[in-house]
């Protein structure tokens, strides 16, 4: 790997080659009692990346690997920190479009460039850690989900990974600090003028294997996503996934 550009204040980083996945080794830090708020794993490739549920996720070099170790100010709110990461990422990638290309929230924790997915974030907790597991399809996108992914690289942008890891952690630190200093309602407001699909119909999928569907409002204060069924009443999703109509 070559010389990293400099990290901002604050920010240890740990740079690999090559690793099972940078959520592994900073699970591996918490487990040693090695981690502490602020380090940042960064890889140039993975051989076992993970996604959300398990799902695999094919890393080869070029692409964005990162992972951020740190604390949250209240637990009962930790689910909000995919935002953080989220409005991060956006702003991150935003300064390299044109025009012609839109990049876009979609919940709870993906991001889309011209609605096909170039980001993904997983969050994992251990202790009073949380470990917030970034990927950035910047020349090529996995091969299982092809046909909905897209790389910076597919639109003409071209940006190398050390470049784009300086920006999302800056603005990680960013977002990061108005969600303790001011609370999660300018996050919300941030968040939703870039969401996708508002007023779109969608099916939910919970984790059991349940589904639900309606018409997507937007989230509430606390994050959760809030569907309008087709009675009109309307329920709070914590938790799952949810699709789009092609």
């Amino acid at each position: 790997m070559g010389d990293l550009p400099e990290m901002p204040q604050g920010i240890t980083l740990l740079s690999y080659d090559c690793l099972d996945s940078t959520n592994s080794e900073a699970l591996r830090l918490i487990a040693s009692g090695e981690a502490s708020d602020g380090v940042v794993i960064f890889a140039d490739r993975q051989t076992a990346g993970r996604g959300r549920r398990d799902a695999s996720w094919e890393s080869p070099a070029g692409n964005l690997y990162l992972t951020l170790i740190t604390k949250v100010f209240d637990q009962r709110q930790a689910g909000q920190l995919a935002f953080v990461a989220s409005l991060a990422i956006r702003d991150a990638v935003i300064n390299h479009l044109d025009d012609t290309t839109t990049i876009s929230c979609k919940w709870p924790n993906d991001l889309l460039l011209n609605g096909q997915k170039l980001s993904g974030i997983l969050i994992e907790a251990v202790n009073e850690f949380y470990v917030v597991g970034i990927g950035v399809n910047l020349v090529g996108v996995p091969t299982s989900i092809s046909d909905k992914a897209i790389s910076l690289a597919d639109t003409g942008v071209s940006v190398g990974p050390g470049e784009l890891l300086v920006a999302v952690v800056s603005e990680f630190q960013h977002w990061n600090n108005i969600w303790k200093d001011v609370g999660f309602s300018a996050l919300r407001d941030a968040w939703l003028a870039s969401a996708h699909g508002i007023d779109k119909p969608i099916v939910a999928r919970f984790p059991d294997g349940s589904e639900d569907q309606g018409i997507f409002l937007g989230i509430d204060g606390m994050g959760a996503l809030v569907l309008e069924r087709g009675n009109g009443s309307t329920r709070k999703i914590a938790a799952g996934e949810i699709f789009f109509a092609d």
